[in-house]
């Protein structure tokens, strides 16, 4: 109770800090953006016109360099391609990398909120990371970013994603942490993102935003944001096609067509993915396709449009117990077969953003989103379900100054609305996924409307303070019709309405270049979601859970980046993450999940990366994350010989969090000969599945190698080659590496646990570079 007591009153305490805080920077934003009052903070007439005269200065020098490069381009391009030299080629290369940094420099197509926030804990992993690999999952690339662990669900690639030890109280899709791609949301309004939709071929790179962050990013960011970057018209300058095989039938071939061209660029991608599976009953096909159109109308508007659509056709194994899992780690798991588990799933999304520079030192975002998920899927019972949402942000951001003192803003508002209609069937488990009688029909809305401001005030020319708040307005709206043999058996409906804030705050000290060393407050929050509200809390039955509650986190972290010698750059971050009414979902059976709120619980940490590149070619990576979860507060409510018992969790681990995570990495290239190699190893400690901590998954270390040449050609119709092997898992370890949380309900000998791991497998594949 002290613990809890002392927690609710330095969340109260950050709070009152941040809205001390803000309302001078939003007062002094007012002034600075829309000229509403003659206070003496108000800048003069002479001030405002010397920083319209920076800024066009800046913009001149900008533009100046473009032309430069653009010109060195053109000079180049009158070259026949056959007296290319290599040196040739590699100055091309160069100058097009610059380009395009150079063109991202001046645009103000953004992500919404200002292009760096301060004071926020940012990784991100290079292309290297996606090119010259299988490109199976994002798991590939991402598990070498600190705090961030990726867990096999119910699909080919369908992870969880965790940060900091939020989103794991799942066993399918992403939960508690916002995903985005080229600035455009993937979260539907109900929380959910699924990663099928993401193919990593098609990626650039993917940032990762540690910490609870709901002042910037509203409802269910409690651990943070995940934003997966496309690659450019720019990066393609032609077509690219793909082809990859390997181990258990798996077969890739993907296309992508690019171009940059004046004020235009353009990237399409499609791709078509199959495997066998390694686990019985986990073969798949899926299809997805990406189009990106980016389009400078002048220099002070900017049109972006995307449109992404993915194609998902999946057999679903079964969680292994622990006794099965020795037995046979590949197995489908008890009833799948006669079941015929599956899933049909499509999902589309459409959005349009628009941007424009009113004056030299604001900016006006507006975007719309369009994003239906039709699924059909099929477990203990067989559910259909169709959601539609409409996503609307419109964003002011404002460059000035107040008092002589560079400050950043940013306001903005949103609304969005989602609509399901759902209903679950019996499975007659005759091994054909047959629908029998219908248990539920459902129909629902989520209406969320709400804003948000930062400011960022850079006080000293090393120091900057930002805070923030975001407000929300949440309205829940579910009508159900529960059957038992056909017949109806109850109607329950409920209509919720819930209001949350999101304050954050930080310090950031920046001494020298490439050091930054900084500390932040920040907030998150996630309403119940309809999977939450309409299923029994106890039994995990189609029903109703209208008493649950949203859960709530305060994040605390101090941080330190350094560039310790030319060659190596580290960062070292510690958080303290406090939850109120965390909400927890466990397996009952099958696919039968409740949720129930845990009171207080508590994630203590480090984070630790390191770069270090010693000579020319060679690379050495490391990423290593420490998590300490406890429940604080917790009465677990489950079955106990049928009847409902309630039981003190207190002070016992939180399960699924992972206590120690560690990714190294050494690689080399030989830039003169095109060709490279890396050896990467992943441990992951061992940690408990269930809330009373006596069934855990155990620690397995693996290793994975890589080898790549890239063949260029002085001819019209190819342009290059890159060629790839690589080998996962080469000690053959068996190993879980997927768990999930399951009632104690169930004995432990029975808890559904494990998905296994895949065994040695070898995978091969060529990207073709033409026209």
């Amino acid at each position: 109770m002290k613990q809890l007591l002392s927690f609710c009153s330095w969340n109260w305490s950050l709070y009152f800090f941040v809205f001390i805080l803000s309302v001078p920077l939003v007062l002094s934003v007012s002034a600075l953006t829309f000229a509403a009052s003659s206070e003496s903070t108000v800048p003069s007439q002479e001030i405002l016109l010397q920083q319209q005269q920076d800024l066009e200065g800046e913009l001149d020098e900008v533009n100046a360099r473009l032309e430069e490069i653009r010109k060195q381009l053109r000079e180049l391009d009158q070259t026949p391609v056959a007296q290319q030299s290599e040196e040739h080629r590699q100055t091309q290369t160069t100058l097009q990398e610059e380009e395009v940094e150079t063109l991202e420099e001046m645009s103000i197509v953004s992500t919404r909120i200002l292009k760096r926030p301060e004071g926020l804990t940012i990784s991100s992993t290079p292309q290297s990371e996606t090119d010259s690999q299988p490109t199976r999952t994002m798991k590939e690339s991402m598990e070498s970013l600190p705090g961030v662990v990726l867990r096999q669900a119910n699909g080919p690639r369908d992870f969880s994603i965790s940060i900091r030890g939020s989103g794991v109280k799942t066993s399918f899709a992403i939960r508690d942490i916002k995903v985005y791609e080229d600035g455009f949301q993937q979260t539907q309004s109900d929380g959910l993102s699924r990663l099928d939709i993401q193919d990593p071929w098609f990626m650039r790179s993917t940032e990762v935003i540690r910490g609870a962050a709901s002042s910037l990013y509203d409802n269910y960011a409690l651990g943070g944001v995940v934003h997966f970057r496309t690659r450019r018209g720019s990066d393609i300058q032609g077509v690219e096609s793909f082809f990859s095989g390997g181990s258990y039938g798996f077969n890739k071939q993907a296309v992508a067509l690019g171009t940059q061209y004046k004020n235009l660029d353009v990237s399409m991608f499609a791709s078509n993915v199959a495997e066998d599976g390694f686990i019985h009953h986990s073969g798949y096909n899926t299809q997805t396709v990406n189009l990106n159109f980016r389009f400078t109308i002048d220099d002070k508007q900017n049109l972006y449009i995307k449109a992404m659509t993915n194609w998902l056709d999946t057999d679903v194994p079964t969680r292994l117990t622990k006794s099965q899992f020795n037995q046979n780690d590949r197995q489908a798991g008890t009833g799948t077969d006669a079941r015929d588990q599956a899933r049909l799933d499509r999902r589309t999304i459409i959005g349009l953003m628009y941007e424009r520079e009113l004056t030299p030192n604001l900016i006006l975002t507006t975007e719309g989103d369009y994003d239906v998920k039709d699924i059909n899927q099929y477990f203990n019972q067989i559910t259909d379900n169709v959601n539609t949402n409409w996503k609307q942000y419109t964003d002011l951001r404002h460059r000035g100054q107040i008092s002589g003192m560079p400050l950043n803003s940013y306001l903005g508002f949103f609304i969005n609305n989602m609509e399901q209609e759902g209903q679950t069937f019996q499975n007659l488990n005759d091994g054909q996924g047959t629908r029998g009688n219908l248990i539920q029909n459902n129909r629902g809305t989520i209406r969320n409307i709400g804003g948000r401001f930062r400011e960022e005030l850079t006080f000293l020319p090393e120091w900057t303070v930002a805070g923030g708040l975001g407000f929300e307005q949440s309205i829940v709206s579910i009508q159900t019709i529960n059957y038992t043999n056909g017949l109806v058996t109850s109607r329950p409906s409920t209509t919720k309405t819930y209001y949350n804030w999101a304050p954050e705050m930080s310090l950031t000290w920046k001494p020298r270049a490439g050091w930054r060393h900084w500390i932040r407050g920040s907030t998150g929050y996630g309403i119940p979601q309809f999977s939450n509200l309409t299923r029994n809390p106890v039994t995990g039955l189609p029903g109703s859970n209208f008493d649950l509650k949203p859960q709530k986190n305060v994040n605390v972290e101090f941080g330190h980046e350094a560039q310790l010698h030319e060659t190596f750059n580290m960062q070292l971050v510690g958080f303290w993450i406090f939850f109120r009414d965390e909400i927890i979902s466990q397996t009952i059976s099958g696919g039968n999940t409740a949720s129930i709120n845990a009171d207080s619980s508590e994630y203590r940490g480090v984070e630790l990366s390191a770069d270090w590149r010693p000579i020319p070619g060679w690379q050495f990576h490391g990423a290593y994350t420490h998590i300490d979860a406890k429940y604080i507060n917790f009465t677990d409510r489950y079955l106990v010989n049928g009847v409902a018992t309630d039981v003190k969790q207190d002070g016992n681990d939180v399960p699924n969090v992972p206590s120690d995570v560690l990714n190294m990495k050494v690689m080399y290239d030989d830039v003169k000969n095109n060709w490279g190699a890396w050896v990467e190893s992943n441990y992951y400690n061992s940690y408990t599945l269930n809330n009373a901590n006596t069934v855990g998954i155990p620690s397995y270390w693996i290793m994975n190698v890589n080898l790549h040449k890239t063949f260029t050609f002085n001819n019209d119709w190819v342009r290059f080659a890159k060629f790839f092997f690589e080998v996962n898992n080469i000690a053959d370890k068996t190993y879980a590496a997927s768990g999930q949380v399951v009632s104690d309900s169930t004995p432990d000998a029975d808890k559904q646990l494990f998905f296994a791991g895949y065994g040695r497998s070898f995978y091969g594949g060529v990207t073709i570079g033409m026209f």
